[in-house]
């Protein structure tokens, strides 16, 4: 069938392919943006604050938040797993050798000792630094195999003094290099905020306002709402101390499929109309050629008026000619799933400078690579397959048999 008619064979496949390959990239870069992959695993357990607002008698301001804060209502918290704090900001800093001056930047996270427990980073050679590390200043850093085999020479560099803003740290370990998808956990060098003096400090007009945010590890999702309680226990008992001003959370702690979905520490917007939104958007998607391969197929299905109402006449019942259309059209259906697929990821990095937030980052097969993205492409073919030759297949077998073998409308 597919010989005898090749440019209707052709409408189909292609339309198959171009509405599936869309629909493929919007599933792929939500799956990017929210499953779980090494060294952020554990996306489904986690929390994030990025902010705090400060509200005073006449004023107010929102910032990230302090390490005054994150000592006095994060470290105490006793729900969560494991809890930990970072300054990112997305800038970079000169990174060299005590024994030659270097021009290059790196990427740069100020983080604590608890960052490695809630994070899984594989390190190839050496160990983290720790919590004694940590609240004694000790300037010791965790760098990528890149930055030691650009900066060293050798991946091995476990020992090594290098010195980020005319300041020496020693290496304690190295690890396998980050994916920028991984945006919480995403460095290429990581030290203790402890050791740098801007980030301990506190803004002179807002003491809980600073440069930090913070990441919660829960035992699991159900304890998410006793998690906010106790921080927001915390946070009142903090402002008992204060004067003049008064600190809150106005998001509150959210979780990573709200922030995927558009929420913020200021603004928190319902997951569910982020979800409604791109039910339509695919709905549309899926719609259009369907709607589109419908009248293709009707007419590809009419020439064959002659044939049908003959089967009819020797006894095959609707449903047999019906299961006949279906399964054919099936076939194309699936062969337009597949180049769909092909296509999909053949997009995905040409769709990369905007859809994703940096178009540099590294998509990795454990990224795409999802059995429950395949089990939905293989319904959303499913799904076009009935709609496009369901429809007409089932009007056609109805037809009179006279009708039918007189080629009659």
């Amino acid at each position: 069938m597919l010989k005898e008619n090749p440019l209707v064979s052709l409408i189909s496949v292609l339309g198959t392919a171009l509405s599936i390959a869309m629909i493929l990239v919007i599933v792929l870069v939500f799956q990017i943006n929210n499953s779980g992959y090494a060294p952020e695993s554990l996306r489904s357990r986690m929390l994030y604050v990025d902010g705090i607002n400060a509200k005073a008698e006449n004023s107010q301001n929102n910032s990230s938040i302090s390490a005054e804060v994150i000592k006095a209502c994060f470290y105490s918290l006793k729900t969560p797993m494991a809890v930990t704090a970072m300054y990112k900001g997305w800038e970079t800093r000169p990174v060299s050798l005590p024994s030659k001056r270097l021009f290059r930047e790196y990427a740069i996270s100020y983080t604590d000792h608890a960052f490695w427990e809630i994070f899984d980073f594989t390190f190839l050679y050496g160990k983290p630094f720790t919590q004694a590390d940590f609240e004694s200043a000790i300037p010791r850093v965790v760098i990528t195999s890149e930055v030691a085999a650009r900066l060293l020479g050798k991946v091995d560099a476990v020992g090594q003094t290098v010195i980020i803003d005319d300041s020496p740290y020693t290496v304690a370990g190295v690890v396998k290099p980050v994916s920028k998808a991984a945006r919480t956990a995403y460095a290429e060098i990581w030290a203790p905020y402890s050791t740098n003096a801007v980030v301990m400090s506190r803004f002179p007009y807002c003491g809980g306002c600073g440069y930090l945010q913070a990441v919660m590890l829960a035992h699991s999702s159900g304890d998410f709402e006793q998690i906010n309680d106790e921080l927001n226990r915390q946070l009142e008992q903090y402002n008992a101390g204060q004067s003049g001003v008064v600190y809150r959370f106005p998001s509150g702690a959210l979780t990573h499929l709200e922030t995927v979905t558009g929420s913020n520490s200021w603004h928190k917007k319902p997951v569910s109309d982020y979800f409604l939104q791109t039910g339509l958007l695919l709905l549309f998607l899926l719609l259009v050629p369907a709607l589109n391969l419908t009248g293709v197929i009707q007419s590809s299905v009419r020439k064959r008026r002659g044939e049908i109402g003959i089967r009819k006449s020797f006894g095959a019942t609707s449903g047999i000619l019906v299961r006949q259309i279906l399964y054919e059209n099936l076939l194309t259906t699936l062969i337009g799933g597949i180049c769909g697929l092909v296509l999909a990821l053949a997009l995905l990095p040409v769709c990369k400078s905007f859809m994703l937030y940096d178009s540099t980052m590294q998509i990795t097969f454990d990224m795409l690579f999802k059995p429950g993205l395949f089990a939905a492409a293989t319904v959303f073919v499913l799904v076009l397959n009935l709609l496009s030759a369901g429809i007409p297949a089932v009007l056609i077998s109805r037809q009179n048999i006279v009708d039918a073998i007189n080629d009659s409308e």
